[in-house]
């Protein structure tokens, strides 16, 4: 029996991390990844950080 515990989870494909690599490799915004791959900016972020795959760093502008 391996169904997840949490239905909504995805797993990641080998071509979807390999993508993640390239795109971050090119200095592709976290955001525009998650868009890319179809996935959550949170996702993409966590899936980075579990694989010391170094993203570009973005500033959240202030709201006035």
């Amino acid at each position: 029996m391996n169904q997840s515990r949490y239905p909504l989870v995805r797993r990641w494909t080998p071509e979807e991390h390999q993508r993640l690599l390239s795109l971050a490799a090119a200095g592709t915004r976290p955001d525009e990844i998650a868009r890319a791959l179809g996935r959550t900016e949170p996702a993409v972020r966590g899936r980075a950080h579990l694989h010391n795959i170094p993203l570009r760093l973005v500033a959240r502008k202030r709201s006035r």
